[in-house]
């Protein structure tokens, strides 16, 4: 995804939105070896956050776990991810959202409605995880239109989207001094992407202050993700892995997102169908096979 104006560089990138890619890699990865853990985010949990450039607030956005819902008999989590605000003459209001399958993770669908200033752009794709492939398609004169080119394009299992990737690497064990790479982006020319995990540090931001983990996303880009940028992302170090703060440093200055609000969400979570079940007997518990 290639986002349009200030959006592009704050809005969207900063979110960890995984940007055009510059060449393609094509190391192959297994599930079997797959450090991910259980999904831990219920329906209603919610970030709210506000972005600058330097001295200059830009806009706010949000994070959210919506609802579980059925797409073409998977049942995933709709996830989405909002941007707004901008100058009077150049409003950005965006809206991405993401059905993840938790057990094993991996997207169903992801659409992107896209509007910055006079640019508009509402893109949808669905995945079809019995042949793994997946189709695009856009919105054209108000109907859903394939897009011939990207039609039936094979993508790895456990393939993730732009939104998905963020949730996924909330769920890495993130041991400080690890690097992680993962071919599971689902466009084959955006891998690997690259999550480097930097140092715990202390951090207050509008939402409060927080015990924090550092990681460095290191994606195949020229923008602010690229090697050797100083993107650095500070998640909650506990279980919610609550996005606190993302700083970006680029040679025309410097973008920062920060938490002004989160709400942990008690909604409803998706029972792991795998994990075995337990009752009890006279003498002992035992599990079922």
């Amino acid at each position: 995804m290639k986002p349009r104006g200030f959006a592009g560089p704050v809005l969207l990138l900063v979110l960890l939105s995984l940007g055009a890619p510059r060449h393609a890699l094509t190391q192959s990865t297994s599930l079997d070896a797959d450090p991910v853990q259980a999904w831990r985010f219920p329906v209603g949990e919610r970030m709210e956050f506000s972005v600058s450039w330097g001295r200059v607030r830009l806009g706010e956005g949000s994070i959210e776990v919506e609802a579980v819902e059925s797409i073409d008999g998977h049942e995933g989590y709709r996830v989405a991810m909002e941007a707004w605000g901008g100058p009077p003459f150049y409003r950005v209001q965006d809206r991405q959202v993401s059905w993840i399958r938790p057990h094993p993770l991996g997207s169903i669908r992801f659409e992107q409605r896209l509007s910055e200033g006079s640019y508009k752009r509402d893109t949808r794709y669905s995945f079809d995880l019995d042949a793994l492939t997946y189709d695009r398609h856009d919105i054209v004169e108000g109907e859903w239109t394939a897009r011939a080119e990207e039609t039936d394009v094979p993508f790895l299992e456990g393939a993730l989207d732009d939104v998905s990737f963020l949730f996924f690497a909330r769920l890495l064990p993130l041991e400080v001094g690890q690097r992680y790479e993962f071919d599971r982006y689902f466009k084959d020319s955006g891998n690997p992407v690259v999550i480097e995990v930097l140092r715990r540090e202390e951090v207050r931001v509008p939402a409060g202050t927080f015990q924090t983990i550092v990681l460095r996303p290191i994606i195949q880009t020229g923008g602010a993700f690229g090697d050797g940028g100083e993107a650095e992302l500070y998640l909650t170090d506990d279980d919610r892995r609550a996005i606190v703060r993302l700083k970006i440093g680029m040679a025309v200055g410097a973008g920062n997102l920060f938490l002004t609000d989160y709400h942990q969400g008690e909604g409803e979570l998706i029972p792991i169908l795998d994990a075995p079940e337990v009752r009890e007997t006279n003498e002992t518990e035992e599990a079922i096979p």
